[in-house]
């Protein structure tokens, strides 16, 4: 009896436990299941945050390289405001230096004209004083051979044979050579190199002085100018007849004179001529004084059906 009484117990002693430790295991499931829902809330949660955060830097990020971007194109703007500033700057001062170079070129060749000028201007005024002073020089030795000076030197000493001399070129095809000689100066010989000298008015000739034994004394005669003596005129002869039938020449020509090339000098006008079988313009030209002499011009004059023409010439007077 006790025994079923207590296995009876421990019957509904199990039988009342086992749907309680059912409950637990439920509520513990339970439990579980609410903590492992809470945990990927959390999860989720977390996910979310750190997607919003993501984002959130995404956006920052795209902000910065907006701005850095933003940046980059204003220093970039800036730098080549700054370069086409320095461009511009540059090309005006390359302008201005090349302005600036090309004024002083311009002003030194001008300086250098000027110079040239007054070089040229001073270089004529010396030779023109030159020529004044050989000229001065030549009237006097002229006037004093004129006048009769007579010798400049009388000595009993025989002069040094006459050197052989280099000849330089002629300043001018108007220049005439005058040849050294043996002068005399403080008690000895001396040589006198040659020269080139203009004659001092045109028809003038130089006449180189001279030492002459006379008695046995050497004397010298200093070179002088004289003037040139006239060649004798051509042997006139009347021309021959000339036929024509071409008709009297053209009208002649309007000719300028130049400057006369010295005092007596006759202008020869000129005139058609005839060259075989056509008329030849034969131009005017100044030639030297004749004297006893006269110019005759050439003339054309009709005989019969032809016209004759007679040359001009120098004629006596």
């Amino acid at each position: 009896m006790r025994n079923w009484v207590v296995v009876t117990a421990i019957l509904f002693g199990l039988g009342t436990a086992l749907p309680a430790r059912a409950d637990e295991e439920q509520d513990r499931r339970l439990e579980r299941e609410k903590a492992e829902r809470q945990k990927q809330d959390r999860a989720r949660q977390d996910h979310d945050r750190m997607e919003r955060e993501k984002q959130d830097r995404e956006r920052q990020d795209h902000a910065r390289q907006d701005r850095e971007r933003q940046d980059h194109d204003r220093m970039e703007r800036e730098r080549m405001d700054r370069e086409r500033a320095d461009h511009q700057r540059m090309d005006l001062e390359h302008q201005r230096m090349d302005h600036e170079r090309m004024d002083r070129e311009r002003m030194d060749r001008e300086r250098m004209d000027l110079e040239r000028q007054r070089e040229a201007r001073d270089r004529e005024a010396a030779a023109e004083r030159d020529r004044e002073v050989r000229e001065r020089e030549a009237r006097e030795r002229q006037e004093q051979y004129d006048r009769g000076a007579g010798p400049a030197f009388r000595l009993r000493m025989a002069p040094p044979p006459p050197r052989e001399e280099v000849r330089t070129a002629p300043p001018s095809p108007r220049h005439i050579w005058i040849r050294g000689y043996w002068g005399w100066e403080g008690g000895r010989h001396v040589w006198m190199g040659g020269r080139w000298e203009l004659p001092p008015e045109p028809g003038r000739v130089w006449v180189d002085g001279s030492w002459v034994n006379e008695g046995g004394e050497w004397v010298f005669y200093p070179g002088h100018w004289a003037a040139a003596a006239a060649p004798p005129p051509p042997a006139w002869t009347p021309p021959p007849e000339v036929t024509i039938t071409m008709g009297p020449p053209p009208a002649r020509r309007a000719e300028g004179v130049p400057r006369q090339p010295g005092p007596g000098y006759v202008w020869i006008q000129g005139d058609w001529i005839w060259e075989g079988n056509r008329y030849l313009w034969s131009p005017g030209r100044w030639e030297a004084p004749r004297s006893g002499w006269v110019w005759v011009p050439p003339r054309w004059q009709p005989v019969g059906n032809h016209m004759q023409w007679r040359p001009g010439h120098w004629a006596r007077r």
